[in-house]
This record gives structure tokens, C-alpha cells and sequence, in this order.
């Protein structure tokens, strides 16, 4: 069997014309979807990039893997096994699958960009398609494209392999997409939300990346700063619905250019006859806000913005039923599950395609009865907890269409509306939503719904017992036993791109005593 695994970073599912986005963003993925099953409830297990790709490499929880966030003790990844002896019930998922058979290959600057060398080594082939390095160093989807292609000239006729490939376009700044605004813009309007309203109720919010100051303030007056953002300037601050579209129509039509880009594999896969013998995957690393809780084009917060997923899996095999009723007899977009997945669980998935073990270390688990007929419909997980490490430090529970967040951590922000309320249980650090009837997240209902509240903390606190008690991994050395990796990462705070001294001074030069007075309070929590 044959696997291209497309990795879009930062690529919210929402924003698909196959997840009902209503603008012309991914006619070929949409394509893929049709042929295929979409997942609607696709979370990562970490986010953003380091944790959720660690994740995705080893098939196993963040707080397990140690591997948190993207600085400090939280991004070293604690390789199971001792001296040159890795544990065999934990290996790396691709190198796991290459020992069985399958030749793994990846072409992402994912490993330099964030020295993750250990994802690098869960494939035979790791692919640099740029020489260029470090955070600033952004590869364009031509570049990623080109290496694949020439990768699948060598290769694609063979059997058995697995070619990860690595979008980053998606992301801010959203380079190279002047091309593609138009085709967007033209399709149809930009969503309606966040409104006039949403935007007012945001004010006096403290934090960067948000409604009243979107820079960091290093970003601020810094030369490279305007040559990155050039092409599509970000607004200082979100005044308008204009300022909130301007941004929209950049990722937008990023999603189009990385959609161009996925057109020119599969196309590659047709030239070499082998197009509909090809598992094709579509997913991604974590979203982005686009207003949610006060941010905009960041994922910074644990909130299904940043932690749900798109997941399309096409393959050449009967699919099942659908389990969403407004899609069984509509051909154009293919069945859709509805149940509870982790992103990770896709490489327990590909062991079970291709019949090679499921590690009994790993907490991924298949979801291949999602994929083929049979008879007894996909239930999914009951629940998923998702770790959040930039920016803020947090978990969000997601459960029969309710999200429990409890932020360790809350950074330099202070939360619009009634989430900074001293009054509510915990200082405001827990949120909870309906997000069925409240998409958004705009409403906490902790002191609202107490007994929903108390039900989802105590799932929360039932998961982090079961992670962090008895059954602990044994591999782990004692002195771990019981630790929170994400917890520790505390007293450092989640501070990585935003200097909290440096927003307290840039707040007093603007003579906003308010909002200065509201972030000391917020840091206060964490002294």
C-alpha cells in the first residue's frame, strides 16, 4: 500500500469547502473528501507545532512524551529506552512502520525549525526542502512541492511506502498568495463572525495577537518584521470588520495555494498510475484563531480553534457509511464520522492497514472501522484532552459537544468579557462552553452550569490521575513519576514570543494604566 500524508500547518477545517465553508478554498481537497471520509471531531492530543507533530511521531500523549511546548525543558522529547536500547513497546511511529516494511520518507523543515531532531529519525529519508533555517526561514509550497515530486519520480511505482509531506504556507504571514486572493474574494464573503459586537466585547483585553494590539513588541518598528509581513501587512490592532477580513482573505487564500500545490502531487500520482492504489491523507498540526477568544491569526489558547483538525482519509478500498444525517445522500461531499479521534490515532490506523502491530506502549488507537463497511457504526472516543504549550499553558476536555478548558498558565492575557472575572470559580481560569449552541466559545458558562462544570473537572482530574498515577509508563526514571510536564513549564511562563516586561512598558509609553494595571494582575497569579 502506498501513503502520501499531507501536513498542513495551521489549517483550520472550517475553512474547507468540504467541512461546509461556504468560499472556494480546496477544491482538491475537497475532491479527496469526496472520494473519502472526513472526520468532524479530529482534536490533536498537544498543541501548537513541536507537541502535536511529537505526537503524531510516537503515537503517544505529550505529558508522556515530555514534549509540551517549544522552549525550555517542555521541547526536549524523553526517548524511551536506555543507551542504544529504545523501548520496544514505544518506538517512533513512521521508524515503527519502516521496520515492517514500508519505506518512510518526510519533506518538512519542520526538524530545523524547531529542532526536533527526534521526528527527523522516525524516517528512512528525511527531506530538507530549503537550506534556509530557524524561525524566520520560511520555505514556500513550490519548494516543499518540487522535493515531493522528484521523491515520487524515484519512487512512486514502488510498493509499500509512506511520503509525509509539510505545507507551512498556511501560517502567517501568508506569503505568496497575492495570486489567489481574488479567487477567494470572488467565491463568496468572508465569514460573519467575529461581528461589530464580537469586537467590541474584546476591548480592554490585555495580550498581543489580539483585537486592540496585534505585534509582539519586538515586532514593533523592527526592519524584518515589515519585509515578513509585506506582502500582507497585519493590522496593528482589529478596529473593523475591514481589519478582521484583510486577514481572512490572506489565510484564505493561502489554504487555495497549499490546495494548488496538493493538485500538482496528485496529479503526480496519475502520471505514475498509481493514483487510485494511494491512501491520501489530509490533515494538520493544530488551527487558528481568527477571533476566538480575542485572538487572531495565532494559536494560542487551548480552544478547538487551535486544537480541532481537519481529517480526510481517501482510500482505495469500500468506504463506510456516514454517521452525519445531513450528508448520507449527498454524493459531492463524502461520508463524515462524527465521533471523538485523535489526530495521532491516524498512525495506528496505518499499522492496522497495513497489518503491522499496534505498539502496546502507544495511546493511539485505530479508527479503520471508520473507514470500512461493517456492522456496527463508529462510536469514536468518549472524550479527548488536549494540551495547549504557547502562549498560554492549558488543557481543554472535549465531551458530547462541550469544551472544559483549565489554563495552568494564563500568559499576558486577560480574557475578554466575563473570562477575567475574579467572581468565577478558579480566578476565571477554567471555560466552559456549549459548543453547539455557542461555536465561538463567547460565553463561560462555569458559574452558569456548576454541575457541568463539576462533571467535566472531574474528567479532567480522572485523566491526568490515570496519565500521571500508578499506570505511569515504567520507562519513565523515578524522579518524573507523577509530574506534569506542562505544569513544570509554569514558573518559567509561557513567554517564548512575548516578553511580558516589554508589553508592560509598551502599555505605560501609551499611557494605558488600565490595561497595564489589568496584565500586572494577570502576572501576579504566577509570581
Amino acid at each position: 500500500m502506498r501513503v502520501l500524508l499531507v501536513d498542513i500547518d495551521s489549517l483550520r477545517p472550517d475553512h474547507l469547502g468540504c467541512y461546509g465553508y461556504s468560499r472556494d478554498t480546496s477544491p482538491t481537497i475537497d475532491r479527496v473528501a469526496a472520494d473519502g471520509v472526513r472526520f468532524e471531531n479530529c482534536f490533536v492530543s498537544d498543541s501548537p507545532c513541536l507537541p502535536s507533530r511529537t505526537a503524531l511521531a510516537t503515537g503517544r500523549h505529550g505529558i508522556d512524551t515530555g514534549v509540551v511546548t517549544h522552549f525550555g525543558e517542555g521541547q526536549w522529547y524523553d526517548n524511551p529506552g536506555s543507551g542504544h536500547d529504545p523501548d520496544p513497546d514505544r518506538p517512533l511511529a513512521f521508524q515503527h512502520l519502516a521496520q515492517h516494511g514500508v519505506r518512510t520518507a518526510s519533506v518538512s523543515s519542520f526538524t530545523q525549525r524547531h529542532m526536533a531532531y527526534h521526528f527527523a529519525a522516525g524516517f528512512q529519508e528525511s527531506i530538507q526542502p530549503t537550506a534556509e533555517t530557524g524561525l524566520l526561514a520560511v520555505e514556500d509550497a513550490s519548494d516543499v512541492t518540487d522535493a515531493a515530486l522528484t521523491w515520487l519520480g524515484s519512487h512512486a511505482t514502488e510498493d509499500d511506502w509512506l511520503l509525509h509531506v509539510n505545507y507551512w504556507d498556511v501560517h502567517h504571514p501568508y506569503q505568496g498568495v497575492t495570486e489567489h486572493v481574488d479567487a477567494v474574494r470572488d467565491s463568496g464573503p468572508a465569514p460573519d463572525w467575529p461581528d461589530e459586537a464580537a469586537l467590541a466585547a474584546q476591548e480592554g483585553m490585555t495580550g498581543t495577537r489580539t483585537r486592540e494590539l496585534w505585534p509582539n513588541p519586538a515586532e514593533l518598528d523592527a526592519d524584518w518584521y515589515d519585509e515578513k509581513y509585506g506582502e500582507r501587512p497585519m493590522p496593528e490592532a482589529f478596529d473593523s470588520r475591514e481589519d478582521v477580513k484583510q486577514v481572512v482573505d490572506g489565510y484564505d487564500a493561502a489554504i487555495r495555494k497549499v490546495d494548488a500545490a496538493v493538485a500538482d502531487l496528485l496529479d503526480a500520482l496519475d502520471a505514475h498510475g498509481v493514483r487510485e492504489e494511494t491512501v491520501v491523507i489530509v490533515t494538520a498540526d493544530h488551527g487558528e484563531a481568527l477571533g476566538e477568544h480575542g485572538i487572531y491569526a495565532e494559536h494560542a489558547l487551548p480552544h478547538p480553534a487551535c486544537q480541532r483538525v481537519p481529517l480526510v482519509v481517501s482510500w482505495p478500498g469500500p468506504t463506510a457509511e456516514s454517521s452525519t444525517e445531513s450528508d448520507a445522500d449527498d454524493e459531492s461531499v463524502g461520508p463524515s464520522v462524527d465521533g471523538y479521534v485523535y489526530q495521532f490515532d491516524l498512525v495506528a490506523t496505518l499499522c492496522d492497514l497495513l497489518d503491522v502491530p499496534v505498539p502496546s506502549g502507544w495511546a493511539a488507537e485505530s479508527f479503520r472501522e471508520a473507514l470500512t463497511p461493517n456492522d456496527r457504526p463508529f462510536a469514536g472516543r468518549e472524550q479527548v484532552v488536549c494540551g495547549h504549550g504557547i502562549y498560554t499553558f492549558g488543557r481543554a476536555l472535549y465531551a458530547d459537544g462541550w469544551m472544559y478548558a483549565r489554563l495552568l498558565h494564563p500568559g499576558v492575557f486577560s480574557l475578554p468579557g466575563q473570562y477575567n472575572d475574579p467572581a468565577l470559580p478558579n480566578d476565571g481560569l477554567e471555560l466552559l462552553h456549549d459548543l453547539d449552541a455557542d461555536p465561538h466559545g463567547s460565553e463561560n458558562l462555569v458559574a452558569e452550569r456548576p454541575e457541568r462544570a463539576a462533571e467535566m473537572r472531574a474528567r479532567m482530574d480522572r485523566w491526568l490521575a490515570d496519565r500521571l498515577g500508578e499506570r505511569w509508563p515504567d520507562h519513565r526514571p523515578v524522579e518524573t513519576v507523577g509530574r506534569d510536564p506542562l505544569a513544570a513549564m509554569c514558573p518559567a511562563g509561557p513567554y517564548l514570543y512575548v516578553d511580558p516586561d516589554d508589553l508592560l512598558a509598551l502599555y505605560h509609553e501609551r499611557d494605558d494604566d488600565q490595561r497595564a494595571d489589568r496584565l500586572r494582575a494577570t502576572l501576579s497569579r504566577h509570581e
